[in-house]
């Protein structure tokens, strides 16, 4: 006579052997009834080398082989000499690694693992608010005040087809009401999983599919997390406005356990061979522009701005505030300039060596956006949050191209996800705070196609000052004729051109990346894992330097601002990742000095003015130099003083622009921009054709 499979999964339970004389599920359960606990953590493994039989109908029946395990759990409870004192116990299955039968990608999922125990992993992109689901529904008859209990199966509401008072005639569902302080409630929460971006194959749209949370498992991780989920792939009828009783079935996966991947997410398995090459490829000289020409290597030159992206992905170290929160180790990157430069192909090509990564479009293809938001879903109607490109990426990188084109919602959130490296939300009843620890590399184009290098940063890209600042390194790209690298660029593009793809042919003019792509990644993983420099005291010494200055260059009464405070933390961090480039454990005065040739080119193209010869950050900060506010603030005195010896009545503009030509420092041009931007902001208005008067009277 067979053994029942109760007895058998008791008998895994109390004999199975970790180590000679070592029972792991017994002392499991043993502690768990001490604390008084519920949940006994299975690993498929263990029940495999055991009992392969059971392991086997586990995979292809679990929803009866998980019901016997879980009374076999409370077989050996009750066993220990007491009543079961919670009202649910519960028995997930674990795995030691991908390579468990169980193991199932997303893309792979088909009808045949249909009711089968699968073993994935993903990124959560959606999650719903927690709601209450009925299991199990008592209901009384209005009849006899008989109570009828409904064990419930499926998303409709199944009633009593009868009372089962025998001298009862109640049939009809009007016969019967719902008493809900009696029935069985359980919490539920839908979420979507979706391919991991650096897992798709080329050219790919990742593929998707909906879990279902319950019981403790509901709100454990949230939009953005990396997972690996353990359940039941499951079906239901696809219902549809056209036909009930549709042949077609969506899937589902019943979630039996959630493992936030994030945890151990850091950690990768290098061979001892990857290890060797690692250490050797460290300690190359000039290892940081054999890294910055391996990102699209098919663009020519671009030696700094392939530099700055390199310095993102590696990223700087992150470290705690004394006083609570941490101090971002994450590198901000920003390309601005004419079409055609080739900005949007070094950022697809630091994706392509990002160990984690994504590439997407300030326009957002999506209602999400960049951030995240709450989508009301079109089949059930219930509000769900949503990730956007920042979250989904965090703890790597994302590019973004066309940034200044993102949405209003976008760029206000983008102020707390660059700084505070979070993304909060409240909007139709879901408040939730966002994990968003990523690095942006972002490509923005000129309002009017080609960057004006007499406008400010802001004038010339619909981005707000405030964001700007936020950004540790800004380029500026502009397309200008230069005989000599217009010929070496020709050559390079058209050489390349007349290579054989099929018999290449070894040549350092042609386009080969210095280190290959997967060699790379293995590269940046170890670095950002292992590697946490600290300034020595020769680089603390040369930022102070650089810093002091920049600050103290221009006498008080030209006291611009060329340099921040704020900057010396993006000095600090961009001289961590260089210093993790050669995955070295201090950072040396020829890792700042390095960085300083970047941020001079920073500060160049874009705190230049162009008008004084001097770096003045407040055309980032403010979006107009100090020279151009000062003007303003004397053509606005001399305009009040005009307006005031006319009792404020409305003046032609044209006499206007006379009188305040005479002065100092003001010529035509600025007078009729400043008119332009003074009648924009309200300041001024026309009452007539040629006429200015002054909204409001200014004392």
């Amino acid at each position: 006579m067979p053994i029942p499979i109760i007895q058998r999964i008791e008998e895994f339970y109390r004999y199975f052997e970790e180590k000679p004389g070592i029972y792991k599920y017994q002392d499991k359960i043993n502690d768990i009834f001490s604390k008084g606990g519920n949940t006994l953590i299975v690993e498929y493994e263990d029940l495999l080398a055991f009992d392969s039989e059971i392991a086997e109908i586990l995979r292809k029946d679990p929803v009866t082989i998980l019901d016997d395990a879980i009374e076999a759990f409370k077989n050996i409870l009750k066993f220990q000499g007491s009543k079961l004192i919670n009202q649910d116990y519960f028995v997930r299955i674990s795995t030691k690694d991908e390579n468990c039968p169980l193991f199932i990608p997303l893309r792979g999922l088909r009808a045949k693992n249909i009711d089968n125990l699968v073993w994935t992993k993903g990124i959560l992109v959606r999650s719903s608010a927690i709601r209450p689901k009925l299991v199990k529904a008592i209901f009384e008859c209005n009849l006899c005040s008989v109570e009828i209990n409904v064990e419930q199966y499926t998303s409709q509401l199944r009633g009593p087809k009868g009372c089962t008072n025998p001298h009862c005639k109640a049939s009809a569902q009007s016969d019967f009401r719902l008493v809900t302080k009696s029935s069985e409630f359980i919490d539920w929460q839908s979420i979507m999983i979706q391919e991991i971006p650096e897992d798709l194959p080329p050219g790919r749209i990742p593929r998707s599919v909906q879990a279902i949370l319950t019981h403790d498992l509901v709100d454990i991780v949230k939009p953005g997390d990396r997972v690996k989920i353990m359940g039941i792939y499951n079906s239901v009828i696809a219902q549809s406005r056209i036909s009930i009783n549709s042949n077609l079935f969506k899937t589902f996966i019943e979630v039996n356990l959630i493992d936030p991947e994030d945890k151990v997410d850091e950690f990768i398995e290098l061979s001892k061979k990857d290890k060797v090459a690692i250490e050797k490829l460290s300690k190359e000289p000039n290892i940081q522009k054999k890294i910055a020409r391996s990102i699209a290597p098919v663009i020519y030159g671009h030696d700094e701005l392939k530099l700055a992206a390199a310095l993102s992905l590696f990223a700087g170290t992150r470290k705690k505030r004394p006083g609570g929160g941490f101090k971002r180790g994450d590198i901000h990157i920003l390309f601005v300039g004419d079409p055609g430069t080739g900005k949007s192909e070094i950022l697809k090509g630091a994706i392509e060596i990002s160990p984690r990564g994504l590439y997407t479009s300030g326009k957002g293809s999506t209602a999400v956006g960049l951030t995240a938001a709450v989508i009301k879903d079109g089949e059930t109607g219930q509000m769900n949050l949503e990730a956007g490109a920042i979250v989904l990426a965090n703890g790597g990188v994302a590019a973004i191209d066309e940034f200044d084109k993102m949405d209003t919602a976008d760029r206000s959130a983008l102020h707390e996800a660059m700084e505070q490296q979070t993304v909060s939300i409240a909007k139709a009843g879901i408040v939730a705070t966002l994990k968003a620890q990523t690095a942006m590399i972002a490509a923005a184009n000129p309002r009017s196609g080609r960057y004006d290098r007499y406008k400010t940063p802001t004038q010339n890209i619909n981005l707000p000052p405030s964001l700007l600042s936020r950004f540790d390194l800004i380029f500026v790209v502009v397309d200008k004729p230069d005989p000599a690298n217009d010929a070496q660029m020709a050559e390079f593009i058209l050489k390349n051109a007349m290579s054989d793809p099929e018999n290449p042919v070894e040549d350092d003019s042609l386009i080969i990346a210095p280190i290959q792509a997967d060699m790379l990644k293995k590269y940046i993983k170890h670095a950002r894992r292992s590697c946490h420099p600290i300034l020595s005291s020769e680089a603390k010494d040369r930022i102070k330097e650089y810093y002091l200055q920049l600050r103290g260059q221009y006498d008080s009464e030209d006291a611009v601002v060329s340099i921040l405070a704020r900057n010396l933390d993006a000095l600090v961090r961009l001289s961590e990742a260089h210093t993790k480039m050669a995955l070295r454990k201090k950072v040396l005065k020829k890792d700042v000095d390095a960085i300083i040739k970047l941020f001079t080119r920073y500060l160049q193209d874009t705190g230049y003015d162009e008008s004084t010869g001097k770096i003045d950050m407040d055309r980032i900060l403010v979006g107009q130099s100090r020279s151009a506010l000062n003007k303003l603030d004397n053509l606005m005195n001399k305009l009040k003083e005009v307006f005031e010896q006319n009792n404020w009545i409305a003046l032609e503009k044209a006499s206007l622009i006379q009188i305040l030509d005479l002065e100092e420092n003001l010529d035509e041009k600025f007078i009729i921009s400043a008119f332009e931007e003074l009648i924009k902001e309200g300041t001024l208005y026309e009452p007539k054709s040629n006429m200015i008067k002054f909204t409001n009277k200014v004392e």
